[in-house]
């Protein structure tokens, strides 16, 4: 991480969550771009938000010890470039992702179809819900949301929901949540993740996907609202990006039969916006003539 910090002249620092007390000897030795944080097997919600309380940067980018990034620091400037120019944006996913929970059974990888968006020369897309990890978000927007839910979860516990859990309350106070992708990102063929092994699969996956599920569900998951959130979803896909294919549209696959990528006509932006409430942008925008009609 510090070489790709390094490779494109970010300033970063690496606050590492020491969830092991047996790891407290080895991460003490290390010292200025990285600050341990000793957390006695919190675990991950309150591990995280104890993290966060220490970082000093604008942008909290989430990454896992099991993953391995490329030494060129690249999607940082691709991710610092996004959140510059779209004011709104609170959340940017590097993992997987969804565009509509409700109408996806399984979670998406990779980019969705569209041409690199012409304000920035970068593919990427607005979604519902992206998980952990990569996932990069605003620290003034972290905190102005309240953190991670740690209600889902006992400590010592894994906190799955909770990510999909943020992306919701992101859009609800008027945030929007993104997702990019980019290569050179790998697995630690060394030091595996706890959270698929056998000792933490029954905790994890069955247990306390059982609780922080339930508990998302009441919370957000219900016909009307979750409708609402998707288009919204959608709208923003409509009005910001073109289609690479007329049969890459996202949501007019054959086995994704519940919208389509049908923009509005350009005289008819303002209003489609508008009705969405919905900021456009006042610069100029390339011609909206490559859109096609998803199938």
């Amino acid at each position: 991480m510090r070489a790709a910090c390094l490779s494109v002249s970010i300033p970063c620092e690496l606050v590492v969550n020491v969830d092991n007390p047996h790891e407290a000897g080895a991460w003490v030795n290390e010292a200025g771009f990285v600050v341990p944080v000793f957390s006695a097997n919190l675990h991950e919600a309150r591990g995280y938000n104890r993290a966060a309380r220490l970082a000093r940067g604008k942008y909290l980018v989430v990454w896992q010890d099991d993953q391995i990034p490329p030494r060129t620091g690249t999607w940082m400037l691709q991710m610092i470039r996004l959140f510059q120019t779209y004011p709104r944006l609170g959340i940017l996913g590097m993992n997987t992702y969804r565009i509509c929970r409700q109408k996806e059974s399984t979670n998406r990888q990779g980019n969705p179809g569209w041409n690199p968006d012409p304000r920035t020369g970068i593919t990427w897309t607005y979604v519902h819900f992206t998980d952990f990890a990569p996932m990069a978000i605003l620290a003034s927007v972290f905190w102005e949301l309240g953190g991670l839910e740690e209600g889902f979860s006992r400590p010592g516990e894994c906190g799955i929901t909770g990510d999909w859990e943020l992306c919701a309350r992101a859009w609800v106070a008027g945030w929007q949540v993104g997702h990019f992708s980019w290569d050179g990102r790998k697995g630690d063929p060394v030091a595996h993740g706890g959270t698929h092994t056998s000792v933490g699969a029954l905790a994890c996956w069955n247990r306390q996907m059982d609780v922080g599920g339930g508990s998302f569900t009441k919370r957000y998951i219900h016909p009307v609202f979750v409708q609402d959130m998707c288009e919204r979803v959608w709208a923003h896909n409509m009005l910001t990006f073109t289609l690479r294919s007329p049969d890459r549209c996202p949501y007019g696959e054959q086995s994704r039969g519940w919208a389509n990528c049908t923009a509005p006509p350009e005289e008819n932006r303002a209003a489609f916006a508008a009705q969405m409430q919905i900021h456009l942008p006042t610069e100029n925008r390339q011609s909206e003539a490559g859109w096609d009609i998803g199938r």
